[in-house]
């Protein structure tokens, strides 16, 4: 047909693109091949499933690039079979590498990326013929090939979470909705955002205990908002007595605490907001990561002076009046030391009935922890407990405001909709913090995530960093797109 003469090159290049001749060919071969009673049916069964597509891989390969920070990094590049062509798929996922220990893409000599190329191959022969839409399907694979070649995880998250931006790729579809799709997600709301701003802790040298200052903001605005405010936070530890070398940065862009002591840094906090004019639109969460500065041994928290350590009575009474002195402090996250369930018990009663929200990072960490404090026992339906082992267990239920969950912390997929899906089903008003990658790139999956689920929040760096910058758009496009 396409030789003929008299067929228009446009008209050629149309029936080669789709290769109309070879699916006619094949349609028809499979006719004779069946002879079946009805071939006009047959004809149109055949054709029903050409209409309804189905993305099925073909092959994952992996190119090593420079990451941000100019380190090595690995892109997948996915090929697939679509409506009978062979075609690619360049993932903008790089969020997997974020810790030390995970860093096994580099070989012995941790001079390029010859390893998790090779491990990409042997996975890549486990996924051919598998089809985008089947995650959990993909995911069982990963997960066995996991269990069976330990430390594999970067290789294993990468591939998982690109599944679904590879499918939105060639569906043509929206990435945020098909992940409302995923997670059964009606009425899409804007995600409030909360923004580091400062960094403290012994992680970074500061004697300032806190771990991190987070600007919280929503509404219509809230990224210029939270721009004004950062602008004018810079321009305070400029102006200070070090000057410009006062500027130091964490490697989220977070500007290292400036002053020593908690009050210093929310005062400069403080300042900042008023001088943009945002008094009760900008606000304030302290992310104190009490692992930080609890002390095991005494089961006491060093806060202030390693010779007076503080128990869990002392530093709520400390938390409780400093949130009654600084209104602007709206959030708590990790106060308490997640092993320490009773100091736990004691917080959430103390703030029940105040506005300053609390939220972990560990407690709801994964679907067994949950369980613990989701679930209510009975005896009814725990009839091996006794009912003093039933009321214990319960007593120790935390009812936590917020979930903070980086995407970087599950395996898979499907891990990450199992658990939040759990959660939105037992605690309908918690609320979930999206974490960014401690690594920096320009992958924005995490906002897409944000944007999917009911009760949503983003957890981000400052709008400095170029990388950041680009996450923020997409946040503000993903606005756009749900007014």
């Amino acid at each position: 047909m396409s030789k003929s003469p008299y067929i228009p090159p446009e008209v050629k290049a149309y029936i080669e693109q789709y290769k109309i001749e070879d699916i006619i060919k094949d349609a028809v071969n499979t006719i004779l091949s069946q002879k079946p009673a009805d071939p006009y049916t047959t004809f149109s069964q055949y054709f029903g499933k050409l209409s309804t597509p189905v993305i099925e891989l073909d092959e994952v390969t992996g190119l090593e690039i420079l990451n941000n920070e100019l380190k090595p990094t690995i892109q997948l590049i996915f090929t697939v079979q679509f409506k009978n062509q062979k075609l690619h798929f360049n993932s903008p996922l790089y969020f997997s590498q974020a810790f030390p220990e995970q860093e096994i893409f580099y070989d012995d000599e941790q001079k390029n990326m010859k390893q998790a190329i090779q491990e990409i191959e042997k996975v890549s022969l486990q996924l051919r013929g598998k089809k985008s839409k089947d995650q959990k399907q993909v995911d069982d694979t990963l997960m066995k090939y996991l269990t069976e070649h330990p430390n594999r995880i970067n290789v294993i998250q990468q591939i998982s979470f690109s599944l679904l931006s590879l499918h939105a790729h060639f569906m043509n579809q929206s990435l945020s909705k098909l992940l409302c799709q995923q997670f059964n997600t009606q009425e899409v709301k804007t995600p409030k955002i909360f923004v580091n701003l400062l960094q403290g802790s012994k992680v970074v040298g500061s004697k300032c205990k806190i771990y991190k200052f987070l600007l919280i903001c929503d509404g219509e605005g809230a990224v210029q908002k939270i721009q004004n405010v950062v602008n004018n936070v810079k321009k305070t530890i400029i102006s200070g007595k070090k000057g410009e070398a006062g500027l130091q940065y964490y490697q989220d862009g977070t500007f290292i605490c400036p002053g020593d002591t908690i009050p210093d840094n929310i005062k400069i906090i403080e300042q900042a907001i008023d001088a943009a004019q945002l008094k009760d639109q900008v606000q304030l969460g302290l992310v104190w990561l009490a692992e930080l500065f609890y002390v095991p041994e005494e089961k006491k928290y060093d806060l202030d002076n390693p010779k007076k350590l503080l128990d869990a009575d002392q530093l709520i009474d400390y938390y409780f009046k400093l949130c009654q002195e600084k209104p602007i402090i709206v959030y708590l996250e990790d106060p308490i030391h997640h092993s320490d369930i009773v100091g736990w018990t004691k917080i959430t009663n103390k703030f029940k009935d105040s506005k300053v929200k609390l939220g972990s990072r560990r407690l709801y960490s994964n679907i067994e922890k949950a369980k613990k404090h989701c679930e209510i026992l009975t005896l009814q339906t725990n009839p091996e407990l006794t009912e003093q082992q039933i009321n214990q267990m319960n007593n120790e239920r935390i009812n936590l405001d917020y979930i903070y969950k980086p995407l970087y912390e599950y395996n898979t997929f499907t891990e990450l909709q199992n658990h939040l899906t759990y959660l939105i089903s037992k605690k309908s008003s918690l609320q979930f913090i999206i974490g960014d990658s401690l690594v920096d790139t320009e992958d924005s999956y995490f906002v897409d995530i944000a944007f999917s689920l009911p009760n949503s929040n983003i957890n981000i760096g400052p709008p400095i960093k170029f990388e950041k910058i680009i996450k923020y758009n997409k946040f503000l496009k993903l606005c756009h797109e749900s007014d």
